[in-house]
């Protein structure tokens, strides 16, 4: 479908036919716009590009809307956000970095094609429409809106079930390689926990242990006490009879020696 503005609307089978003609060489430059209904950004450049297809109308333009491609196509070609203006050739392809004012995407259209713009009276301005004054307060960084399953992660199951099913395989491919290391490193955290708990059982109760040990101590020495008792109680008796024995015998020398004399 084409509009009053020069401007072919489509999806995949009009970016197909856009890469056709440039591929054919049957246009020097190939203008494609993609853009997002919802996007604050695609709406306020909308203008501008309708303007840029009757000053340069040997360009054909392609404007592209998200929802009418899969996600896939514009990750292909380097889309990451709307709105992305792209110039073909059979030889490059150059992506649109300024701002969003009309005369920067002039200097654009200028630099990389060579192409003077057509001349258009008042009259073809108003037709084609002029841009909203929002663009004349945008600054030199170019802003972009995310995809739309970007900002919504479960869009993403919906539009892009393959691609979600490849990044749910690699992430337990990933799971799978470091398994291993996760289940040593929860071990070694699990053996090192139960030594500790043990250590801290041993020094919760040191008293028990010690009174233990010392109750031991003494139901050892208890037989030695014992032995060396009775073992000086039998040298005393010893000491004892053997003093009796020469204090007899020194009486019965004296008692001998007195009738004697």
């Amino acid at each position: 479908m084409q509009e009053p503005d020069f401007i072919n609307l489509g999806d995949e089978v009009s970016l197909q036919r856009a890469l056709n003609i440039v591929h054919m060489n049957s246009h020097e430059y190939v203008a494609v716009l993609f853009y997002a209904s919802w996007c604050p950004f695609s709406r306020t450049f909308r203008p501008s590009f309708s303007i840029l297809s009757s000053l340069y109308p040997s360009i054909p333009h392609f404007a592209i809307e998200e929802s009418a491609v899969r996600p896939s196509i514009l990750s292909k070609y380097g889309v990451h956000g709307f709105p992305t203006l792209f110039l073909l050739n059979s030889t490059m392809r150059v992506r649109y970095h300024g701002s969003r004012t009309f005369g920067s995407l002039v200097a654009f259209y200028s630099d990389v094609t060579g192409i003077k713009t057509v001349s258009l009276d008042q009259v073809s301005l108003d037709k084609v429409g002029r841009p909203s004054n929002n663009e004349t307060h945008d600054n030199s960084e170019q802003e972009s809106c995310p995809f739309s399953w970007a900002r919504s992660p479960e869009k993403l199951f919906r539009q892009e079930t393959y691609l979600a099913l490849a990044i749910a395989f690699v992430l337990l491919r990933l799971l799978y390689f470091i398994f291993p290391t996760l289940l040593f490193c929860a071990q070694y955290t699990w053996r090192k926990h139960v030594r500790n708990v043990r250590l801290g059982s041993l020094w919760e109760h040191p008293s028990a242990y010690l009174k233990r040990a010392i109750h031991l101590f003494n139901s050892l020495k208890e037989p030695c006490k014992r032995s060396n008792l009775q073992e000086g109680a039998m040298n005393a008796r010893a000491w004892a009879s053997k003093s009796l024995a020469t204090v007899s015998i020194g009486d019965a020398s004296t008692s001998r020696d007195l009738p004697g004399s």
